[in-house]
């Protein structure tokens, strides 16, 4: 069963896909959208394992992230380690979108995988270790976000080294599709897999 959100924050289009483990009812994976005085934040969530404990630490951090984010990435991804300090843990990916410049600030620790699809691609590294448990200190990322361009945030449930050659179609469908077909035709049936697509028109 896909759990799908999809809107539009101003010049911003969103979708996100989620599919539960295969014999799992519910997911311990998250993608997250909220707003605010022309800023929009971004999350990716993958509690380790899946689920139903990994569900709840999942909903312990939307939790935490609807009440505490901010534009500073870094500040929120350290908040949530300790906020979730010694559960089974996360891996984590945090963005924040100006939407008058374009300008994104990203964080992650873990497995989850932030890539920009567009005039050249880009993936953006994360930090390596477990939100709430062990990990070193999480980095600031900037990257500029043009009409055009596809931004994609996914969890470690989806096979990583698809490029665009294999589905040119990403950069001109809807995110809505793009989230679904990325599930469908990457995602790992004995893993939790959720993607997160957005595009940005100025």
């Amino acid at each position: 069963m896909l759990d799908e959100s999809f809107g539009n924050v101003d010049e911003l289009e969103y979708a996100s896909v989620a599919r539960p483990c295969f014999g799992e009812l519910v997911s311990g994976d998250d993608a997250i959208v909220r707003s605010r005085n022309g800023s929009v934040f971004l999350a990716i969530v993958d509690a380790l394992g899946h689920g139903p404990n990994a569900n709840d630490i999942a909903v312990q951090i939307r939790t935490f992230l609807d009440a505490e984010w901010q534009e500073d990435v870094v500040s929120t991804l350290l908040g949530l380690h300790e906020a979730i300090r010694g559960s089974i843990g996360a891996a984590v990916g945090l963005a924040s979108l100006d939407l008058a410049s374009g300008k994104l600030r990203y964080t992650g620790v873990g497995n989850t995988v932030i890539r920009k699809f567009g005039t050249r691609s880009i993936r953006l590294p994360s930090t390596e270790g477990v939100v709430g448990s062990r990990m070193r200190s999480p980095r600031e990322q900037k990257l500029q976000l043009d009409e055009t361009e596809v931004l994609t945030f996914y969890s470690d449930g989806i096979k990583d080294r698809f490029e665009l050659s294999e589905y040119p179609q990403l950069i001109y469908e809807s995110s809505r599709s793009v989230a679904r077909k990325i599930v469908r035709n990457y995602g790992k049936q004995y893993d939790d897999a959720t993607c997160l697509v957005v595009r940005y028109r100025k």
